[in-house]
């Protein structure tokens, strides 16, 4: 089991991310908001981006929970569907631990891929 934070799993480019914020999916509770797209990548990778607003603080503040959050995407990557761009949006004003997201990404996830099959 690879679990890498590797390049290939990272969205950067900004024509992609205009791409999953316009026709993605939305899903939220009340920890996170998930922003879905299957990719059209020939790799079929599962790959994800965080979004942070200020109102979750200063620089540092923010920063610790870009990591956090991309943490937890890296550690839930191998359980979630292969080929699928993530947009991955916490709230602001929330107590975030690692524990809480991979569980809020995991549940979001299952509800959306549920969704989308109806």
């Amino acid at each position: 089991m690879n679990n890498r934070a590797d390049k290939r799993f990272r969205i950067s480019r900004r024509s992609e991310i205009s791409e999953l914020f316009d026709t993605g999916r939305r899903i939220a509770n009340g920890l996170l908001t998930l922003v879905a797209k299957p990719n059209e990548s020939e790799a079929n990778h599962t790959r994800a981006m965080v979004a942070i607003s200020k109102r979750h603080g200063n620089a540092v503040q923010r920063n610790r929970i870009k990591r956090l959050t991309r943490e937890a995407f890296r550690l839930t990557r191998n359980e979630l569907p292969r080929g699928w761009d993530f947009a991955i949006i916490p709230r602001a004003g929330k107590e975030l631990t690692l524990e809480k997201l991979q569980d809020s990404i995991r549940k979001l996830t299952a509800r959306l891929i549920a969704k989308g099959e109806k």
